[in-house]
């Protein structure tokens, strides 16, 4: 039973490390985008898009206008779009272009 529960333990502790890890660069600010992003959705959808600051600052407004993300305290706010801007800037690899019109299917 003892041995067990040592296993038991044991795949609990890498299950949630798991779980919890990211690949977001560290750098001063993360532990604030970890915090108030993935309280929401997934740090991968983060990651996956570029901006610079004014683009990072109008999604946040999105997000609180249409998504109920709460009120950031402005010094946060700041070191998040520090953060957002420096590391996930606009890029030449970043996200596929949208789809032109005539590619997309609409359903009836």
């Amino acid at each position: 039973m003892r041995f067990r529960n040592r296993v038991s333990l044991f795949f609990v502790l890498i299950l949630s490390q798991s779980a919890f890890a990211d690949n977001l660069i560290e750098a001063p600010g993360v532990n604030l985008v970890r915090g108030h992003c993935s309280a929401c959705h997934s740090l991968d959808l983060v990651m996956s898009q570029r901006g610079d600051r004014q683009y990072w600052s109008d999604l946040i407004l999105w997000m609180q206008r249409t998504q109920n993300l709460w009120q950031i305290p402005k010094p946060q706010q700041d070191e998040i779009l520090d953060y957002l801007a420096e590391h996930y800037a606009e890029s030449d690899w970043g996200r596929r272009p949208n789809l032109s019109p005539g590619l997309v299917h609409r359903s009836r």
